[in-house]
């Protein structure tokens, strides 16, 4: 697998996107501390003079800098805007500190773990297709096992194998990230915290786990169409679209929520934690995480012996294109 293009095109991306984040909560913190908050002066759209809400930095107010504010403008309201600044500080002070737990170690782990999470399970469900159902287009898989392999033996090699990968990808993942929040905390001037290491190996742990579980039953739907397209289909598609046909149907039905709790990302989200769509039904089940590991358990297991006992029956003689 090491010599193919597309586990390391697919890594590529993982780590290309979870480095916009990274970078993006580094900038948006220099960019409030420079800033020191915001303020709106108006309320309403543009007036007689064009003149509508205009937004100015608490910091240019505490020094005495209005020229962000029409010429005109009271001093009264100036007062004014400096109060809600000070009123501001709490709240700009957390997102402050949520920005720094963003990119700085160890916070900034678990964040770039969860968000790794949604594009981890989408590339490493397209990668399991692909492993899974390349030689079935082929027809190259009964040559394969005529060479003596088993064919129990065989389908068990490629999820240990899409396993590993899995599991290299998130290390892969951790150390760029380790290195990026040094780079990045020290451009800040702010230094390694000292707590929310366990908090981040248990968010590595439960990426991993669920990646693996999405693989398990992407691969089943691969070994049951024969069809490494329609793997990839299902890796790509169900992610959306089971959030999507959740939020939909939730609104339509009071009933529908319970039925929901047993859906596969869902789940996936409660165990592991990771972003995933917001909206009507889309954040989480709010259940336990016991529930959660059970019906994620199930899936893997369901999935996984119906994968075997297909790959075991099936007929490989002929190719499938696809």
């Amino acid at each position: 697998m090491c010599r193919r293009w597309m586990p390391w095109v697919l890594l590529a991306v993982l780590l290309l996107f979870s480095q916009l984040a990274l970078w993006g909560s580094y900038f948006a913190y220099r960019t409030q501390l420079a800033s020191g908050g915001q303020v709106v002066f108006g309320t309403g759209g543009p007036g007689e003079r064009g003149e509508g809400p205009v937004v100015v930095n608490c910091n240019d107010l505490k020094a005495g800098n209005t020229s962000g504010l029409p010429p005109d403008t009271d001093p009264r309201i100036v007062e004014g805007l400096l109060q809600q600044c000070e009123q501001a500080v709490p709240r700009r002070e957390e997102q402050l500190e949520n920005h720094v737990d963003s990119f700085v170690l160890p916070g900034s782990l678990s964040t770039i773990l969860g968000f790794g999470q949604m594009f981890g399970l989408i590339l490493l469900a397209i990668l399991a297709a692909s492993t899974v159902g390349t030689e079935y287009g082929w027809g190259t898989v009964r040559t394969v096992l005529a060479r003596g392999t088993g064919r129990a033996p065989y389908l068990a090699g490629k999820l240990a194998l899409l396993a590993l990968v899995g599991a290299a990808g998130l290390v892969v993942l951790a150390g760029v990230t380790s290195v990026s929040s040094l780079v990045a905390g020290a451009l800040a001037g702010v230094g390694i915290e000292s707590s929310g290491w366990g908090h981040a190996a248990n968010a590595l742990g439960k990426t991993w786990s669920v990646l693996v579980v999405y693989t398990i039953v992407t691969s089943f739907v691969t070994v049951l169409t024969r069809s490494a397209a329609a793997g990839m289909a299902m890796g790509l598609g169900y992610f959306f679209a089971e959030q999507i046909i959740v939020a939909i149907f939730s609104a339509l039905f009071d009933w529908f929520p319970k039925v929901a709790d047993y859906f596969l990302i869902r789940n996936i989200t409660e165990w592991g934690g990771g972003f995933a769509l917001q909206g009507p039904g889309l954040d989480g089940n709010g259940g336990s995480e016991i529930r959660a590991l059970l019906v994620l358990a199930a899936y893997t297991v369901v999935s996984g012996l119906m994968a075997f006992w297909l790959f075991r029956r099936r007929d490989l003689t002929s190719t499938t294109g696809g």
